[in-house]
């Protein structure tokens, strides 16, 4: 991603709900693995997973998303 679209992604971020911020921060950012993520805020890996999942897709969606 160029300066514009990492920051767009920050900005996309920082509309989910704090915990799924907290998860796609720490995975995706930080590198940790889903065990490692669950074991840090003591959540299954499930749902370390669901949150990421609900992430990925929100992001993607309004990445993708024209302009209004």
């Amino acid at each position: 991603l160029g300066l514009v679209g990492s920051e767009m992604c920050k900005e996309t971020v920082s509309e989910l709900p704090e915990r799924t911020q907290e998860i796609f921060r720490l995975n995706r950012i930080e590198g940790m693995t889903h065990a490692e993520v669950a074991r840090q805020l003591d959540i299954s890996d499930s749902s370390v997973q669901k949150h990421l999942s609900k992430a990925l897709a929100y992001v993607m969606q309004r990445l993708q998303a024209p302009e209004k």
